[in-house]
């Protein structure tokens, strides 16, 4: 096969697309990722092709645009640097589609991949990574704003504020500039985008154990789960000097990190160093942003702007983060308690469900230094979160490799056409 991947996002969002581009690869097949040209590198160095979308200065516009990090305003955000690139993505693809040999992957908003599917008769398959992306009444996710108890809703409830949501708001947001690219390519107009349109009609793949969200009849009837993507970085991108000099330094630190989108975290940076001085830990604070982080930090304390998650968990006594799935799941395949602070977007239903397995808490970021430093204590020293950790981190490797499960469900969609 030929295959072209659309991994739309930040490092979270891309990271499992590469792979599950290297599993298609062992397999004997060509992968082409299409993202951001901040993942040029990370991508030639996973030995996969790499097709830019966009500019490093249409990335950093994004990162600079604090609205993405608001919990109403977020998506309206991001779908409008989004919305730039659907038209040039849907053109990338045309240009290197080879008929009857080429199978498109998108992630949740790949809208492009989805256009060139339906205007060029390729097969597709859409890729969820998070269960907020897909809509569920019976087992519906929980949204920016709403609050934990909103889950438990029932399925009346939910099901008409889903559609009113999707139609006044999702629809009123992604339709117009949408809908204009599909009139010029000579497509109808569409609606209720988020829980039809951008769910391929050959396969939607569940990035996520089916013990983490279970698939519900409400769902595209196609949907199946397959455990999550985790990419293992090559040795190359192992632990620098300095920071293996600090955790050799002492015992294992706290974790903090915003994600690498967040460049608006020093609130974060401050109560995570304040709350580890309370704790007397150590920390070590993640990063891109160096003008988030003090400019005198104490000792015990120590910034790296880039840190390859999965060869430093086995190293930390807790994870404070975001709520990013690509971030939780390492955590999860690590053991490694976590306290998750979201900001937006998928990030509090991700921290609902961690903290229904028992191996975190969620937590206001806006929270007192105080409600973070007793966290972060519970955290570490309870034996139930313990116990919980190392189940699930068993349960993740039980199923084997979930990049090859999914290489192996794109195949299946290749061999039905």
């Amino acid at each position: 096969m030929h295959v072209l991947i659309s991994a739309v996002g930040s490092a979270g969002d891309v990271h499992p697309f590469i792979a599950i581009g290297q599993a298609l690869q062992r397999r004997g097949h060509e992968v082409e990722l299409l993202a951001s040209a901040v993942f040029a590198g990370r991508v030639a160095r996973a030995g996969l092709g790499f097709i830019p979308v966009g500019t490093l200065e249409d990335y950093q516009r994004g990162v600079t645009n604090a609205e993405i990090w608001h919990p109403r305003r977020g998506f309206a955000a991001i779908w409008g640097e989004i919305q730039r690139q659907v038209l040039p993505s849907y053109q990338l693809i045309a240009d290197r589609l080879r008929p009857g040999k080429t199978i498109l992957v998108g992630s949740t908003l790949a809208a492009g991949s989805r256009l060139a599917q339906e205007k060029l008769g390729a097969r597709g398959v859409t890729i969820h990574l998070s269960p907020i992306c897909i809509f569920s009444a019976k087992a519906p996710a929980r949204w920016p704003t709403l609050p934990r108890w909103s889950t438990r809703l029932p399925a009346g409830v939910w099901r008409p504020l889903q559609r009113a949501v999707e139609r006044r708001f999702l629809d009123g947001i992604i339709a117009p500039e949408l809908n204009r690219s599909r009139a010029q390519l000579g497509l109808p107009p569409v609606q209720r985008i988020m829980s039809h349109w951008l769910n391929s009609p050959d396969l939607v793949l569940c990035a996520w154990p089916e013990w983490f969200a279970p698939v519900q009849d409400d769902w595209p009837a196609n949907s199946r789960t397959t455990g999550f993507p985790l990419w293992k970085q090559p040795g190359e991108a192992a632990l620098s000097p300095e920071l293996q000099d600090f955790l050799d330094a002492g015992p294992p630190p706290v974790a903090f990190t915003p994600g690498s989108f967040m460049a608006h975290g020093a609130a974060f940076f401050a109560r995570a160093i304040a709350a580890s001085r309370r704790n007397r830990q150590r920390a070590l604070l993640v990063t891109p942003f160096r003008d988030q982080i003090p400019a005198d930090i104490p000792a015990g304390v120590l910034h790296q702007a880039y840190v390859p998650f999965d060869h430093l968990m086995p190293r930390v006594a807790a994870l404070v983060h975001h709520g990013g799935i690509g971030t939780s799941a390492t955590a999860l395949a690590n053991a490694v308690p976590q306290l998750v602070t979201p900001f937006a977007h998928d990030q509090f239903d991700n921290a609902t469900r961690i903290e229904r397995l028992g191996v975190g808490r969620e937590l206001r970021s806006g929270a007192s230094v105080a409600a973070w430093s007793r966290a972060l204590a519970d955290l570490t020293s309870s034996a139930a979160v313990r116990a919980a950790c190392l189940h699930h981190q068993k349960l993740l490797a039980d199923p084997g490799n979930a990049a090859e499960i999914i290489a192996g469900q794109i195949e299946s969609v290749q061999l039905r056409a």
